[in-house]
């Protein structure tokens, strides 16, 4: 049930202000995806997790990745199938989400980082996130 309400939480969150992702990065205000919170998407590295956890995203749709934290992370895929490379504190990474594209994704620095792109038609979390322990409030990781 926890599970089930972060990833409601995570969803509605997703929905009301916007989300982001591995083709071009950018440390400048107005280039990294603070626009307009329903046209634009993005996940902050923030906190010791990514957040939200989990953000609805179909195939085309840009999503940017903003580094929040004082230290170098990536994102990538869980089966290390895709990666944004190295984002520095302060600076943004953008990947647009292709058809087939592995879902689930962490940070290979700090693999306690989790998150995954849900299905925009079902609102649901793919399996791998599920089954990653993403989104399900036992991270304790400090930075």
């Amino acid at each position: 049930m926890r599970k089930f309400m972060m990833s409601c939480a995570a969803c509605a969150l997703a929905l009301s202000t916007g989300i982001a992702g591995a083709t071009g990065d950018s440390s400048e205000e107005e280039n990294i995806g603070l626009g307009d919170p329903l046209t634009e998407r993005r996940v902050d590295i923030k906190g010791g997790v990514f957040f939200p956890p989990m953000v609805l995203a179909s195939s085309g749709e840009a999503i940017f990745f903003r580094n929040e934290e004082e230290v170098v992370h990536d994102v990538t895929a869980i089966d290390g199938s895709w990666t944004t490379g190295p984002i520095q504190p302060g600076a943004t990474k953008q990947v647009i989400v292709p058809a087939g594209m592995s879902m689930c994704f962490q940070s290979s620095q700090h693999v306690e980082y989790k998150g995954a792109f849900g299905s925009v038609e079902t609102g649901e979390a793919p399996e791998c996130f599920e089954l990653s322990g993403a989104g399900d409030g036992n991270n304790t990781s400090q930075n």
